[in-house]
């Protein structure tokens, strides 16, 4: 199995560092207190995506439905603590319980069916979407119970909940990666599907469970996202999966599997709120935003493409 190299990962680091520089000197707002902090909160939803997207994408699969999945999880909660009245320990519960839910169903389809992910959860991108607008109306339910109002406006140590939170998170799941059975299997799959089989690692029940790591990787991002919005609807998340599969591709995690770093990824959603929050201080157009992350995109895969060319003549 292949992990990720020391220069990919600080490949990542460097480009952070870089464009940290480049945006202090374009603008006299970047580099203060107050604007990074918000730039870590801002990237603790896109990370935790991302944090599942990587376990996904480490075995060679791919989940377009994180975005969606979050609105499902976060708009039932919310329908739950304010329309119905629910103790929020349980709406919480239920959420995290839909994100496994929903992630063992695609982990099914694509491990025991054999259906591709890219359509699994193609599908899922619409499906999960509209399952929220339709538990919800279509309208914002706002004012939300505690602890939302807690976690996603109380600080401590001078950052704010959401952050801790993803790294607490980040420390789990590196912990996962790096020294568990699963961690082993997941390189071990990506690297060689047909190899793991033959020594008798069985391949869908560990499918499946990557797909429930990023379903509960969802529900946690959404109940971040519903804390720190203090309300819930169906157009929650819109457009994150791009930004979470462009963070691990950013971090160094190869699209074709077996390579990769969940703290690359971590990195990856930093980097993508620093262009986001950099080009908002310059003025930059939406429109002109969603061009450059697209071409972001782009670039990284097409590096991830060169770069596995090169390992592969060698």
């Amino acid at each position: 199995m292949q992990k990720i190299t020391r220069q990919e990962w600080y490949g990542a680091l460097v480009a952070v560092l870089v464009l940290g520089v480049l945006l202090s000197l374009a603008s006299p707002y970047f580099l203060n207190v107050r604007n990074l902090s918000n730039i870590l909160a801002q990237a603790s939803v896109i990370a935790l995506l991302a944090g599942g997207q990587t376990f996904v994408i480490l075995t060679g699969g791919v989940d377009l439905a994180v975005g969606s999945l979050t609105a499902l999880a976060g708009a039932c909660a919310g329908y739950m603590m304010i329309k119905l009245g629910i103790d929020p320990t349980w709406a919480i519960v239920a959420a995290l319980a839909i994100g496994a839910a929903v992630g063992a169903f695609n982990g099914y389809l694509v491990a025991f069916v054999g259906i591709p992910a890219f359509i699994v959860t193609l599908g899922g991108l619409t499906l999960w979407r509209g399952l929220a607008f339709d538990a919800t109306g279509g309208f914002d339910l706002a004012g939300l119970p505690e602890p939302f109002p807690t976690i996603g406006y109380s600080d401590f140590l001078g950052l704010s909940m959401p952050v801790w939170i993803t790294a607490g998170y980040f420390v789990v799941m590196a912990y996962v990666l790096s020294s568990t059975k699963l961690g082993r299997y997941v390189y071990a799959i990506g690297s060689n599907e047909m190899g793991a089989r033959q020594v008798g690692i069985n391949v869908p029940w560990y499918k499946l469970g990557v797909y429930v790591v990023s379903g509960l990787s969802c529900a946690l991002g959404a109940l971040v996202l519903m804390a720190r919005m203090d309300s819930s609807s169906g157009k929650m998340a819109q457009m994150f999966e791009l930004d979470a599969i462009a963070a691990v591709i950013l971090g160094g995690t190869s699209l074709f599997g077996g390579r990769g770093s969940i703290w690359g990824s971590l990195l990856g959603a930093i980097l993508i709120t620093m262009i986001r929050n950099g080009m908002n201080l310059l003025e930059i157009s939406q429109f002109k935003q969603m061009m450059a992350i697209g071409a972001v995109v782009i670039v990284a895969v097409w590096i991830d493409v060169l770069r596995r060319r090169h390992l592969l003549r060698k």
